[in-house]
């Protein structure tokens, strides 16, 4: 997942410079995710589409955060993928 994340911000493969912080938010989109009502095991699925869209959408809105109030929620595409995975993916359906 991190190449994919890398590969959308225009981050080279082989530059390691922002590996931790992007795994940290990579991991931290997942338990969003899972504490959204998402299951684990749909969350951790490598070949997930909309588990994959969904990270780099989280990667790209706090990678490089400052905290200076430029960023102050996720995109509204966030939310709607968020809900529909939640409705369609819960762990109790």
């Amino acid at each position: 997942m991190l190449d994919i994340v890398k590969e959308s911000l225009l981050i080279p493969a082989q530059e390691t410079y922002a590996d931790s912080e992007l795994n940290m938010h990579i991991d931290a989109c997942k338990q969003l995710l899972v504490s959204s009502g998402v299951s684990k095991e749909f969350v951790e699925n490598e070949s997930n589409k909309m588990v994959e869209s969904l990270i780099i959408i989280y990667c790209k809105t706090f990678f490089g955060f400052k905290s200076d109030g430029s960023v102050k929620e996720l995109p509204k595409s966030f939310d709607m993928l968020l809900k529909q995975l939640a409705f369609s993916c819960g762990g109790n359906s």
